[in-house]
C-alpha cells in the first residue's frame, strides 16, 4: 500500500504548488486557498479510491480534514480500522 503521508503531501504539492517555506503538516489548505470546494471533493474522491476508505458527512465537516497532518491521521485511522 502507498505510504499515506507521502501520497497526501506529494498530491498537494504537485497539484497546488505549495511554497518551500510552508510547513505542509500544519497547512490548512482550504483557508490558505490551495484547494477550493470542488478541488476538495476531487481530492477526497482520490483519497477514497487510493486507500479504499470512505469519508462520512461528519468527516467532511470536521476541521481535521482541512489540515494536512490531521487529515493524514484521519486516513491512517480509517485504514487501520479496516484490517
Amino acid at each position: 500500500m502507498t505510504d499515506i503521508k507521502e501520497f497526501v503531501t506529494e498530491y498537494i504539492q504537485r497539484e497546488y504548488t505549495v511554497a518551500d517555506d510552508v510547513d505542509i503538516m500544519t497547512l490548512n489548505y482550504i483557508e490558505a486557498g490551495y484547494i477550493d470546494s470542488m478541488g476538495l471533493l476531487q481530492f477526497i474522491a482520490t483519497l477514497e479510491d487510493e486507500f479504499g476508505i470512505t469519508f462520512s458527512d461528519e468527516d467532511m465537516s470536521s476541521p481535521d480534514i482541512k489540515v494536512v497532518g490531521t487529515l493524514i491521521a484521519m486516513i491512517e485511522k480509517k485504514v487501520a480500522s479496516q484490517k
